[in-house]
């Protein structure tokens, strides 16, 4: 699968997690639904450069991410209200994992916003050191 294709893929899977719903929920910056779509976009092309097991990793969280959230507010993250949508991802911010996972998210997320584009390939260059 090549880079865009994966994207596309993060891209669904953060859809359909209903973390974008929470974001847009909690934070007013995302509410304009061009903007959270920069924002999917770029948090998708983010998370898509990570290391192999950490996109795994955050893949499956995303997977189970709509079972968390209604195990903490009893309703699903896509018909949850505003107050419910901040209310839930408090509390899943105290769990160990999703609360990494959700403060890296939701920068690259808000980040995706401001900025509206990817972040570009970084060349790595090794320095001699003397």
């Amino acid at each position: 699968m090549n880079a865009d294709a994966r994207v596309k893929a993060g891209e669904r899977a953060l859809y359909d997690s209903g973390l974008p719903t929470c974001w847009a929920g909690a934070y007013a910056a995302l509410r304009d639904s061009r903007v959270l779509d920069r924002a999917v976009h770029h948090t998708a092309a983010s998370l898509d450069r990570m290391p192999a097991a950490y996109r795994w990793g955050t893949a499956a969280a995303l997977r189970l991410f709509p079972a968390a959230f209604r195990a903490v507010t009893q309703v699903s993250p896509h018909a949850a209200t505003p107050e419910q949508l901040r209310r839930g991802l408090a509390r899943l911010r105290s769990w160990p994992g999703y609360g990494e996972l959700l403060r890296a998210t939701t920068a690259l997320a808000l980040y995706g916003a401001l900025d509206g584009t990817a972040p570009r390939t970084v060349t790595r260059v090794r320095e001699a050191v003397r």
